[in-house]
């Protein structure tokens, strides 16, 4: 979620703070937060709000556009345009130590099966005196998930068993329900000492996703066995995998 391109103003920092919109907290990159960094839009309350808030001397631009979210069959994401969310305003300024609301609302409930969406709020650069870019500058894009639930949620998280070929632990993580979960992490230990983790992302409804790591040779031939956990938001399971050395190659 990070663009770079020629522009006039400081370079940014802390890259890492793209993927804020996973966090808890208020979602904070470069000198601008957006919050809350998640939405729901239930039956009753079908609109909200999202506040741009600037922490720094001088004044913010930004962009906002609403994105349908889906996914395709290996589980990456997929967006496009819909009409389906109400959102305004579509550009703004926030003067310094300002803050500004961007309002979402939907037009009708989601159903039986959870409707998903991004709302990508994206800082623009100040055009320069002179019409041309002094310097190479880092600016920010944050896509605040945007749920619709079902009338009815049902999660169910299935969480197969681990597979290993050429060295690499394959896990693959279904969602059975109506509504979306997140895997948080998915961490394999050999039970001595080593330890592996990946982040893990969004899983939606009817979906799939399957995680690899790449074991190390030394590690992968000496253990006989590998733990797998996949820890989320409701969703926890502990898988073992016997360990062929002849899988390690």
């Amino acid at each position: 979620m990070m663009s770079i391109r020629p522009a006039s103003r400081r370079l940014a920092h802390a890259a890492g703070l793209l993927l804020a919109a996973c966090a808890a907290g208020p979602a904070i990159a470069s000198d601008f937060s957006v919050s809350p960094v998640r939405v729901e839009l239930r039956q009753g309350a079908l609109s909200e709000t999202i506040t741009v808030m600037n922490h720094a001397a001088g004044r913010l631009r930004v962009s906002v556009k609403l994105m349908e979210w889906t996914q395709d069959e290996q589980g990456n994401d997929i967006y496009k345009e819909s009409g389906d969310i109400v959102y305004f305003p579509r550009q703004l300024e926030v003067e310094a130590e300002g803050r500004r609301l961007v309002r979402v609302g939907a037009k009708a409930p989601a159903g039986t099966t959870e409707r998903t969406y991004r709302v990508f709020i994206e800082e623009q650069p100040e055009p320069s005196a002179d019409g041309r870019n002094a310097q190479i500058a880092v600016y920010f894009r944050f896509g605040v998930p945007i749920f619709l639930p079902p009338a009815v949620p049902r999660m169910q998280a299935d969480v197969g068993e681990p597979s290993m070929d050429k060295g690499k632990l394959s896990l693959q993580v279904r969602n059975g329900g109506n509504q979306h979960f997140r895997v948080i992490r998915l961490v394999v230990d050999d039970g001595a000492g080593h330890q592996q983790e990946i982040a893990g992302w969004y899983s939606l409804a009817g979906t799939q996703k399957t995680y690899t790591l790449d074991i190390p040779a030394d590690v992968c031939r000496r253990a006989k066995t590998l733990n797998v956990t996949v820890e989320g938001e409701g969703v926890r399971a502990d898988r073992k995998l016997d360990v062929d050395p002849a899988r390690c190659l």
